[in-house]
């Protein structure tokens, strides 16, 4: 006999179970396409604060759609397994599994980790805490070519069974201890640093093939708050360099406030070791090669141009400066006013340019502004960047010149 959910999903088969729901692998009786299927496992059927938890679990996750994350594509009841939610079938392999107990290499580890950090973003700016980020809720599936050829591995996310809402009201400590921030081992509720803390965590099972902290429950929440994690060079058995170190133990620091602020901020710093170390650069073809050209020539006059030029992202810090802007910015005293250009909050240079930002981001064109600076009128032509949400700016300095006062 044939089963089927909610009237329309044939059961061919079970592909798993959490700890509060069973998925099946099931077919749509008239679309004939496979999807995973999600039920409450029935131990929970009757329990309305779970029943209450599925419900949210498919609102959120049917919000989201992003190239990393699994998407939530129908949501119903039927009488007999009762609350169901529908996702997109992803063929692939576990997370933790899919490479052997031996380490990943250090490339192949920070790109599935740049991958993870991207999709964390992606919810964080959408009001979404993930609380439960873990390698056994991430699938390695193979990402096809135009021509069938085999591409780079692609992190799908599949879990959002403990997402909550930004500033939801928590009763319960919940998660997975070997993930588990200090701050919510000792009580507080999940958070965007909570979250950053447990990618940072599986950071560094990437790069070890070992968790920080091990024992039972009770001890690994107490070395969670109280002790600091081995080096990673020490757990990989090999020298690593010190940046990759650094990114990954800041992600775990024990204070919230000494973490990266947003996954953004992680995922920028990783670009920034991944540049450094020259780990982007991948075989090209002579187009991409010549693109390449471009972009360095692009970069080249960037630099060098006589006028000063910034780039700055959706947030209004600046993500690239030129040596010309560099000059600008020095008051008459011939002090530097910002130690560091990049990351400068831009209110801190031109107050009036908060505005004229939103106008260029809400109409995506170009704009002129004026402004006036120490003994300095401005002009600055605003232009969207080809990055979404990034400007560019370039600027115009005309000295104000004062004729002198004549004595009469």
């Amino acid at each position: 006999m044939v089963r089927t959910i909610g009237g329309r999903y044939e059961i061919e088969g079970r592909l798993g179970e959490g700890g509060m729901g069973l998925v099946y692998r099931v077919r749509h009786c008239q679309l004939a396409k496979q999807f995973a299927l999600k039920v409450i496992a029935p131990a929970f059927a009757n329990d309305s604060s779970a029943r209450e938890r599925f419900n949210l679990e498919a609102q959120i996750a049917s919000e989201i759609s992003h190239p990393n994350i699994v998407s939530v594509v129908d949501f119903g009841e039927d009488a007999e397994h009762g609350a169901f939610m529908v996702m997109e079938l992803v063929e692939g392999e576990p997370f933790a599994v899919a490479d052997g107990s031996s380490p990943l290499s250090v490339r192949r580890a920070l790109d599935l980790l740049a991958q993870v950090a991207d999709a964390l973003d992606h919810i964080h700016k959408r009001g979404v805490i993930h609380g439960d980020i873990k390698a056994e809720n991430l699938m390695l599936v193979e990402e096809p070519a135009a021509n069938g050829s085999r591409r780079r591995r692609l992190v799908r996310l599949l879990d959002f069974g403990l997402a909550r809402r930004l500033g939801a009201q928590e009763t319960e400590l919940n998660g997975t201890p070997h993930y588990l921030a200090p701050e919510r081992c000792t009580g507080a509720p999940a958070s965007v640093a909570s979250d950053i803390y447990a990618m940072g965590v599986l950071g560094y099972l990437l790069l070890t093939r070992s968790m920080p902290f091990e024992g039972n429950i009770a001890q690994i929440l107490e070395a969670q708050v109280r002790e600091a994690p081995p080096s990673i060079a020490k757990k990989r058995g090999e020298e690593i360099d010190e940046s990759i170190e650094t990114l990954v133990m800041r992600a775990m620091s024990k204070q919230p406030a000494l973490r990266h602020p947003s996954a953004a901020a992680f995922r920028y710093e990783l670009n920034n070791v991944m540049h450094m170390l020259e780990m982007t650069r991948r075989r090209q073809s002579s187009t991409s090669l010549k693109l390449d050209r471009k972009v360095d020539a692009a970069a080249s006059l960037f630099e060098q141009s006589m006028l000063a030029q910034i780039v700055v992202r959706g947030d209004n810090t600046i993500r690239l400066a030129n040596s010309a802007f560099g000059e600008l910015v020095e008051d008459p005293g011939g002090t530097h006013r910002n130690r560091s250009l990049l990351d400068t909050p831009l209110a801190l240079w031109v107050p009036d340019l908060k505005r004229a930002l939103e106008r260029v981001r809400r109409k995506h064109k170009p704009m002129e502004l004026r402004a006036r600076r120490w003994t300095n009128e401005l002009t600055l032509w605003l232009t969207p960047a080809p990055v979404k949400e990034d400007i560019h700016i370039l600027i115009q300095n005309h000295p104000i010149v004062r004729e002198p006062v004549r004595k009469t």
